[in-house]
């Protein structure tokens, strides 16, 4: 695993090992996963005793490695199929939006357009690599999603 320049940095990458523990290996749409988990618990104020109040609805092709998503959704917050608190939608968007059971809060994030191209053409080439997924744990948020907080 890459080397961390701060606490931020440190508890991504322990997130990312979890959900590389809880998926089987390490690739881009689970870290895509694991951020968009981070995100919404920030966003929306979700501490450690506020877990259950997470759900999240996500929309996004069902079949790998797009549906690996999932996974680190799974693995970052306690929002997964068996509880319901994931609803799972095929569509050929990648979009998630979570929300508070205890409020009108929201977040949706989408896949920034160009990152999506981008994933498209690795995968084509075979390049859905490890590497390339710490390339995106490493990138900004606004290299890699479209954030819309409602209220």
């Amino acid at each position: 695993m890459k080397t961390v320049d701060s606490k931020a940095d440190a508890d991504l990458m322990v997130l990312i090992e979890k959900g590389a523990d809880f998926y089987g290996h390490l690739g881009p749409f689970l870290v895509i996963g694991v951020r968009m988990g981070m995100i919404a618990k920030k966003a929306l104020y979700i501490g450690p005793k506020q877990q259950t109040k997470l759900r999240a609805n996500a929309k996004i092709p069902l079949h790998p490695p797009f549906s690996c998503i999932l996974d680190g959704i799974q693995a970052t917050t306690t929002c997964t199929v068996g509880n319901q608190r994931l609803i799972v939608e095929n569509s050929e968007e990648m979009r998630v939006t979570f929300s508070r059971r205890d409020s009108n809060r929201m977040v949706k994030i989408t896949l920034e357009p160009r990152l999506a191209e981008e994933l498209k053409e690795k995968l084509s080439e075979n390049a859905l690599t490890e590497e390339f997924a710490l390339k995106i744990a490493g990138l900004p948020e606004n290299q890699i999603f479209n954030i819309a907080l409602e209220h």
